[in-house]
């Protein structure tokens, strides 16, 4: 997983959650992507999936609130880029390893 994939999920968070009026800086601090060798690692706050969800559970029953998808939706949005660029980046390091067996 590269680093842009990381930087373009972390944009495009950040541009959704200004759009909906998320403009204190505690909801930007302690989450983030960071890619790694062997995947996309994303850390985020509790009230983050908070937000996301559309209901909520409490003593009177199920209750619907605004839900502001600022969690599942931009991961699932970007998603097929994801898979691409893993499944190429896959071919083509598999390919070179190949050739040095050869060698």
């Amino acid at each position: 997983m590269s680093q842009t994939m990381a930087q373009d999920l972390d944009l495009a968070t950040s541009n959704y959650m200004s759009s909906r009026g998320f403009e204190s800086e505690d909801w930007y601090s302690g989450r983030g992507f960071v890619a790694t060798e062997n995947g996309l690692d994303y850390s985020h706050l509790k009230k983050h999936r908070f937000v996301d969800m559309k209901t909520r559970t409490s003593k009177k029953g199920i209750k619907r609130k605004k839900a502001h998808p600022v969690h599942n939706r931009i991961i699932w949005g970007h998603y097929n880029n994801m898979i691409k660029e893993l499944h190429f980046g896959f071919t083509a390091a598999v390919k070179e390893e190949l050739r040095k067996l050869e060698e």
